[in-house]
This record gives C-alpha cells, structure tokens and sequence, in this order.
C-alpha cells in the first residue's frame, strides 16, 4: 500500500478520530446507563411500539432528506449563503415531515390496531419541527476539524436528555418516557447549536440550484439506504407483535452498537480529510485503504467478540432474568452485517467524495430490494433469527458489491482491498468460533465467563493478525503501523 499520505493529514485525522471516539463513547456511555435503567423499568413491549413508530417516522423524514450537510462538507468554497439555504431546507423538510406525521397518526394506529400510536406519532412530530431549528452553522465543526467544540456540541445534549428520560421512566413506567425524551433532547440541542457557534442562519433559497445538484442523489440514496437497513423492522411490524419487535430492535441495536461507536467518530474525522485531496488521486487512494485497514482491523473484533460473549453479557446488561434472553440469537447473527456494514461504510465514504454519489445510490437500492425481497420467507422459515441471518448474509454480499464499484470507478485493485482485510477477518472468524464453542464452567459466574472469554479472545485475535502479517511479508498496512507504534511506546517508557 503507498503511504504517500499527508503526516498533517493522517494527524488532523487520528486527532479527530480520538475526540470523536471520546464523544461517541461518552455518549454511548450515557446511553448504556440509560438501556440498563430503562429495561429494567419497561417492558419490551413499550420498546416496541416506540420502534413501530421510528420505522415510519424515519421514513417519511427520508422521503425529504435532501443531505445538505454532505453537501456543504464536500463543498470546498461553500458560502454564508450555502449554509443560509442549506438551514433553509432543513427547516422546510421538518415543517413537511411533521405535517405528515400528525396528519397520518390517526390512520397508522388504526392499521396497527393500536390506539398509542397516535400520541407517540403526535409526539413525535413534535420534535422533529424542534429539531428544524438546529443551526447549520454547527456543520462547520466538522468541516473545519474543530473537534473540541464539536465534542460538548453533541455531549452536553446527550448528558441532559439522559438524566431526564430517566427520570420519566421512573415517574411514568410506560413508554411515553421515552418519547418525551426524545423531544426533550431535540429541544436542547437547537439551544446548544446556537451557543458553540457564532454563525446565525437566516430564510434564504439563494443557493438552491447548487446544493440540489450534489443533494439529489444524497436522497436517492438515502432513501434506499434506509429500507435496507430498515426495512426488516418495517415488515417485522406487520408480520409480528411489538414484543418481538422489541427483542429484534435491541438485538438489532445492541449488534451495531459496538461497531458504531468506532466507524462513526471515524467517518467523521475521515470525511472533511478526504474531501480535503479528492482532487489527487494518489493520495486519496493511499488515505481510503489506510482507512479501510485501520477500520477493519478494529471493527472485526469488537463485532465478532460482542457476538460470542451476548449470552454472558445481555442478563448482567438488561437484567431481568431471561427477559432478554431471545435477544442473544438474534446478535449472534446480526453482529456479521454490523461488520461489514462498518467495512464498507468507509467505500461509501470514498465513492461520496470523489463524486461517485449516484453508484451509491444504485448499489443501496439493489440491496434495499434484495432486503425487502428475502424478509418475508425468512421469517416464515425461521422466523426473527432468519430475518437475523438473511441480514448477516445480505451484508456480506454487500462488501463485495461496494468494493467492485471501488475498483470500477476509483481506479483501485481489488487484490489492495484484499489485503489489507482478510488477516483481520480470518482472525476475527476464528476467535468467534473458538468462543462461542467453550463450554459453560459451573465454577465461573456469569460475569467471570464474561471475562474470561473477553481476556481469551483479545489473545486469540491479536496473535492470529500478528501471525498472518508476518506469513504475509509483513506489508504496510495498519498492522504495520501498529507495532510500530507499540515499539515507540515500549522504547520511550525503558528510555
């Protein structure tokens, strides 16, 4: 791999990754804590009903998703007066979306059957008109790499609307904590979005024609992206009841939530450095596999070890005794589409930047119809764990399916992609067999096992990657810039 990459980029880039990797598991941190409580205080109904409604909130609010973030980020000489209609736009696709929210909630409580859904919907409605409100100028955080001041942006909101969910499970103990929550959070954050940046937006369509231009092929494709990540919950909720889209939702949410809290932060720093080369190609194309290296490398473990230890994790995580107990099954599965959903989620990136926006939207709809075309005899066969499964194999199918467009229309081979991937998901495979086959120990608590198999798969996989980098010549991947700096470390601590 050519390591032609800018040393100040690769630094703005890590340094990014390390705030947002902090911001993201403060988050996460605070959500953890707010899973424990609420599933101790609900029941997996009340997730359920709330989830139905996400689905097609989601839905409508992407049928006016116009990604005019994506468009200013990548818009290097982009104006005051891009933010202004970019603000502009989002504020009018609330307003729509809301409308609709409201206008239809007495018709989807009757297809449901279920009376609730028309508050939650209402509800609902009304943070999304609140969240129209956020300033734009906030986008700038990123897109300037401004990390520290992006970081309390999106903590700060986070801490609060934690402590107030909370506090209304407690005092309601039914689902309408979690609503209210929702618009309390949305609430605090346009307040937030006004005091970390000075930048104040303003009605304006002046620079429409521009940003439509990227935009439209942002919605195309985030239309399909959303039915095919969601659209299992969207049949789910009409083929089963909400307690088992309950299970499905955690099961669903639990699995990303590991790869997330890496590919997430990371896309975030990566993204305003890519976009800032797009224009030399070499240095792109070193930056997107160094990426992809890095990304794998991480993402295959953290996935694949959630896998094999949920069913020592979910009863001490949830509680409830086995309450939860058929979530693990279904993140047995899903773990595998959440791998390689943060593997091909940094080609995605690269295909965005480099103004290959609409083979992106191709490539999710074929997997927006390949989902929805497999959901319905999945689970006829074997239910939610073969709706689970199709997803995993759909995921799979997938990585393939982005990596060729990579190498059709970025001029990348796909023996570079090859390698700097499969030490990492060889490794990866064999700790998740290796754990998920070790007998129960009658002398271990459940906690104990948890962390024995933690200790014993770290050790696994770390040895495996290591082995096969060297078997391979050691070449210059991430594995690469690892041990080197491992051996920095080590050498400064005995110096």
């Amino acid at each position: 791999m050519s390591s032609n990459v800018s040393p100040s980029l690769s630094e703005e880039v890590l340094k990014g990754t390390k705030w947002y990797v902090a911001m993201r598991w403060c988050i996460r941190g605070l959500g953890f804590v707010s899973s424990a409580v609420l599933a101790r205080l609900l029941i997996p109904e009340d997730f359920g009903l709330v989830a139905t409604v996400l689905v097609i909130f989601g839905l409508i609010s992407l049928l006016f998703e116009f990604g005019v973030n994506w468009a200013l980020i990548q818009n290097n000489k982009a104006t005051d007066d891009h933010f202004h209609t970019a603000w502009t736009i989002r504020l009018l696709q609330s307003l729509v979306v809301a409308s609709l929210l409201v206008l239809f909630s007495p018709l989807i409580a009757d297809f449901y059957g279920d009376i609730r859904l028309e508050l939650i919907c209402q509800l609902m409605a009304a943070g999304a008109l609140i969240r129209g409100f956020e300033n734009i100028g906030t986008v700038k955080l990123q897109k300037d790499m401004k990390f520290s001041r992006d970081f309390l942006y999106n903590v700060i909101p986070k801490v609060l609307s934690t402590f107030v969910t909370i506090g209304l499970a407690f005092y309601f103990r039914s689902y309408i904590a979690l609503v209210v929550g929702t618009i309390f959070s949305s609430l605090i954050r346009v307040v937030i979005s006004y005091i970390v940046v000075n930048f104040r937006p303003k009605f304006s369509l002046k620079e429409m024609s521009d940003i439509w231009g990227f935009s439209q092929w942002i919605l195309v494709r985030n239309i399909a992206q959303y039915i095919s990540t969601q659209g299992d919950l969207i049949v789910l909720s009409i083929l089963t009841t909400p307690t088992k889209i309950g299970y499905y939702k955690w099961g669903t949410e639990l699995s990303f939530m590991a790869t997330t809290e890496i590919q997430q932060p990371f896309a975030r720093a990566l993204i305003p450095g890519l976009a800032k080369i797009k224009d030399d190609h070499g240095r792109l194309i070193a930056a997107y596999l160094k990426a992809l290296s890095m990304m794998t490398l991480v993402a295959v473990p953290v996935a694949l070890g959630f896998g094999a230890v949920s069913e020592e994790l979910i009863p001490i995580f949830l509680g409830g005794g086995d309450k939860w107990m058929p979530v693990v099954p279904l993140i047995e599965a899903l773990v595998f589409f959440s791998m390689c959903t943060a593997m091909y989620g940094i080609s995605g990136s690269l295909l965005t930047i480099s103004g290959n926006v609409k083979y992106t939207a191709y490539i999710y709809w074929v997997q927006a119809l390949v989902t929805m075309a497999t959901i319905f005899p999945a689970f006829y066969l074997a239910g939610l764990q073969g709706v689970a499964y199709s997803r995993a194999l759909i995921g799979i199918i997938m990585f393939f399916v982005v990596s060729g467009m990579v190498v059709k229309r970025c001029d990348v081979a796909f023996r570079q992609i090859l390698n700097v991937v499969w030490r990492p998901v060889v490794a990866g495979l064999i700790m998740f067999i290796s754990l998920i086959n070790i007998p129960e120990l009658e002398m271990l608590s459940g906690g104990e096992m948890l962390i024995a198999k933690i200790f014993l798969g770290g050790g696994i996989y770390t040895f495996l990657v290591l082995f096969l980098w060297m078997l391979s010549g050691k070449p210059a991947t991430f594995e690469d810039v690892f041990i080197q700096k491992v051996s920095a470390r080590l050498a400064f601590i005995k110096g």
